[in-house]
């Protein structure tokens, strides 16, 4: 491929396994790295160990939290994603972009983006929406979908989270409806995972040969 990208950017539904793909990579390209967009969400997850009112709402409370942040800013988890990106780069080049404004200021992104992918592969795990899809694309990512059947997502939701809180998370959420339909539509590429973790892995040293990763 003539394009190079700056990183992958995975999109999948609950269940459809965004992060074993993600760990392949890393085990093939050792220079891999993954951000979770999760993280700060299921950060807060973790009040049902010590709040019984919560168990088995995990997940929505995850889903919520997700929406609280996306009101303050729709971007604002893709830019905390980018920001532990970009303060490698910053700690080890002293770039200061605080004087840069519009077009300037995206041009020099990307340009410094351009060079820490040259040192490690960035693995955004966790992209829902179509704003998420947007500014991934925007800062030059591969855009890779997960697509996996209705029943082995379900099973492996209930084997990692729990039947109660799977049933309690809201498939016709938003976020839900909006990353199928950029799966099966809008993605790059898109990796099929009904398979076994070594099909997977198959697919996944595929796809990095195909774009010199």
């Amino acid at each position: 491929m003539d394009k190079t990208y700056n990183g992958i950017a995975i999109f999948g539904e609950m269940g459809s396994g965004k992060d074993a793909l993600a760990e392949q990579f890393c085990a093939l390209r050792e220079n891999s790295v993954i951000y979770k967009m999760s993280v700060l969400c299921r950060e807060m997850m973790k009040v049902s160990k010590v709040n019984p009112a919560w168990r088995g709402l995990e997940r929505y409370i995850g889903q919520v939290i997700a929406d609280k942040f996306r009101d303050l800013d729709i971007n604002i988890m893709c830019d905390y994603v980018l920001a532990l990106i970009y303060e490698k780069g910053q700690q080890k080049y002293g770039w200061d972009n605080s004087g840069l404004e519009g077009e300037a200021y995206n041009e020099e992104l990307l340009k410094q983006l351009s060079i820490i992918s040259n040192e490690e592969q960035s693995i955004i795990v966790g992209g829902r929406t179509l704003t998420d899809l947007d500014y991934w694309k925007s800062k030059n990512y591969l855009i890779v979908g997960v697509k996996v059947s209705d029943e082995a997502r379900r099973n492996r939701l209930i084997s990692r989270d729990g039947e109660a809180t799977v049933n309690n998370s809201s498939s016709e959420h938003n976020t839900e409806i909006d990353v199928a339909h950029i799966v099966n539509e809008l993605c790059h590429e898109v990796i099929i995972n009904d398979g076994t973790i070594d099909d997977l892995k198959m697919a996944a040293e595929s796809l990095l040969n195909k774009y010199s990763f």
